[in-house]
């Protein structure tokens, strides 16, 4: 049935409808299709359509036409292209780029051939990639969930995937809704790590800055605050600092400005990541300060952004790479019967540099 409010344009629905058909054997090799003006009477849609559904199923190989007789099946029970999808927050920056390089290494050597897209952390975004995708012919899907602490408001879309059998695989969060499989690091406890940390070193005025529409951000912030309170340290939320994705380039470096300003200024900062401690030290240079002798930080993820200027950043590591070859092999497990819905967390480790010194 062809459905008239249904997310996916009426050709795409027709053109699926067809490949089902020949699939089960409703539709044999060599036999012919219905002509355009049967399918137009018994789906209610226009010539257009119909053209455009055919169109797209000969140049994909599932039909042929015949001068003056008509459309015929081709489909001879080829193999499915061994193709996945992958769809995260973002690409070619930050830690991303060794992310995919690890899936993309693992896919080319299981010989599957694979697709990416990035929303940006946008929902909106997010919903127009998965539009795609299900246009696409895919044996899986890996995806890293967007502001993954907000409503998801794009469950349909991974619902329509359990529909057709696909298998996806979340990677560094997942979506409360959804019990899917997924890969993601320990990331209240590598909050509770990095503060504790700092806790040893004698600082209890410590801020935290942390993203508050990702649930990794969330619970990094978890994290931070049950170290302060396993140590006796009142949790002060002055220190806290709470942005969004779109605040992402100027909130952390004007809230640290504020924090140095005042009379009793912390004496450490914890960051959700690496990116976000640049734009710390930046205010802490611009306030005629010094790292680590007038304060102490900590950041997240082990990128090359912590090794990237003279101050050298403890940061909790990110296994990178290593997490892109880890979840392409299970999405594949996962295609071919193997694993049903697996589940793997990465234990955090901290990497202690020059950016903190005990008082």
């Amino acid at each position: 049935m062809i459905e008239d409010n249904h997310y996916l344009p009426k050709y795409y629905q027709l053109k699926e409808y067809l490949k089902e058909m020949i699939r089960s054997g409703g539709i044999l090799p060599k036999e012919k299709l219905p002509s355009e003006s049967e399918l137009v009477r018994q789906f209610k849609i226009s010539r257009h359509t119909v053209r455009h559904a055919f169109s797209e199923l000969e140049n994909e190989g599932w039909i042929y036409r015949e001068q003056g007789k008509g459309t015929f099946c081709a489909y001879r029970g080829r193999k499915k292209e061994k193709k996945i999808a992958v769809l995260t927050t973002y690409i070619s920056n930050y830690i991303f780029p060794y992310i995919i390089r690890g899936i993309e290494e693992t896919l080319c050597e299981l010989e599957y051939s694979f697709s990416i897209a990035s929303t940006g952390n946008d929902k909106r975004k997010e919903e127009e990639c998965m539009k795609r995708i299900l246009e696409q012919d895919i044996s899986g899907l890996i995806v890293e969930p967007t502001k993954s602490a907000k409503l998801n408001i794009n469950h349909k879309y991974f619902q329509e995937l359990t529909n057709r059998n696909i298998p996806y695989i979340f990677l560094h969060a997942t979506y409360d809704d959804l019990e899917p499989a997924y890969i993601i690091m320990n990331d209240e406890r590598g909050g509770f790590m990095a503060t504790e940390y700092l806790l040893k070193l004698g600082h209890k005025d410590i801020a935290g800055i942390f993203l508050s529409d990702d649930m990794q951000g969330v619970q990094r912030q978890a994290g931070f605050i049950a170290a302060l309170k396993k140590y006796g340290v009142p949790v002060n939320n002055e220190l806290i600092g709470n942005y969004t994705t779109e605040q992402m380039f100027t909130y952390p470096y004007q809230f640290t400005k504020k924090l140095l300003q005042k009379k009793s200024r912390p004496t450490a900062v914890f960051c959700y990541n690496d990116q976000i401690a640049i734009q710390v030290i930046e205010a802490i240079r611009k306030s005629n300060l010094k790292i680590p002798r007038d304060i102490s930080l900590v950041g997240y993820d082990n990128s090359n952004l912590a090794t990237a200027t003279e101050i050298k950043l403890t940061t909790i590591n990110h296994p990178k790479e290593e997490m892109g070859q880890r979840v392409a092999s299970m999405i594949v497990e996962m295609i071919d019967g193997r694993l049903v819905s697996p589940c793997f967390v990465y234990e955090p480790e901290i990497i202690t540099r020059n950016s903190c010194r005990a008082i």
